[in-house]
């Protein structure tokens, strides 16, 4: 019997807040299945900024929020906390989410 190679990840939410008006922001650590280093994060975890916009859960079925900061690495890096407070600043999310409807239209129209 052969092993396999794949890694199988998975997610833990960190933290989630509501949004005035509608919607929430989520921080994420995803962890493939080979770390050891336990729910923590290591050097192989990735942090994930989320802001899900939909007031409606019926309209976020079948989509994904739009991941606006990502992080890979140690959770004792600074870029952790940098992400903490983006998910508690508004406007630095109004500004994450500017950025990467940019990134989305100079994608299509490539």
């Amino acid at each position: 019997m052969g092993t396999s190679s794949e890694s199988v990840e998975t997610s833990t939410r960190l933290y989630r807040r509501e949004l005035p008006g509608a919607g929430y922001v989520a921080i994420d650590l995803t962890r493939s299945s080979d770390d050891t280093e336990g729910a923590r994060g290591d050097d192989n975890s990735r942090f994930r900024l989320f802001v899900e916009r939909r007031a409606d859960e019926e309209r976020r079925v079948g989509h994904n929020p739009p991941m606006v900061a990502e992080f890979a690495g140690d959770h004792r890096a600074a870029e952790v906390g940098e992400l903490y407070r983006m998910a508690a600043d508004n406007a630095a999310l109004a500004r994450a989410l500017i950025e990467w409807q940019s990134r989305q239209r100079r994608a299509t129209d490539d």
